[in-house]
């Protein structure tokens, strides 16, 4: 799903910097800051809810292997996980 945004310039200027200085895209950077913070909200459930209840989409999504993940397959999209990723493959060049 395509979306489109509204930044404030402060806002975009730092999204770029962040984005040109750890090599990752802006799409990654708002899919990972939204996920974070929707399942963060949904912690905070309303008086009355089940505050240990789990979306159907995030299990849904978590079942898929999707969650921390922009290609689609289960590989985590943690920096972590990237790094040691990134690690292995220069090892493997040389």
């Amino acid at each position: 799903m395509a979306l489109s945004i509204r930044l404030p310039a402060s806002i975009e200027q730092a999204l770029d910097a962040y984005c040109a200085s750890h090599g990752l895209s802006k799409s990654h950077v708002v899919q990972e800051c939204l996920g974070e913070y929707l399942v963060s909200r949904n912690n905070d459930a309303p008086a009355g809810g089940d505050s240990t209840a789990i979306s159907a989409n995030y299990t849904a999504m978590k079942r898929a292997g999707i969650l921390g993940s922009v290609r689609g397959d289960p590989q985590s999209a943690t920096k972590e996980a990237v790094r040691e990723r990134a690690l292995a493959r220069l090892k493997g060049k040389s």
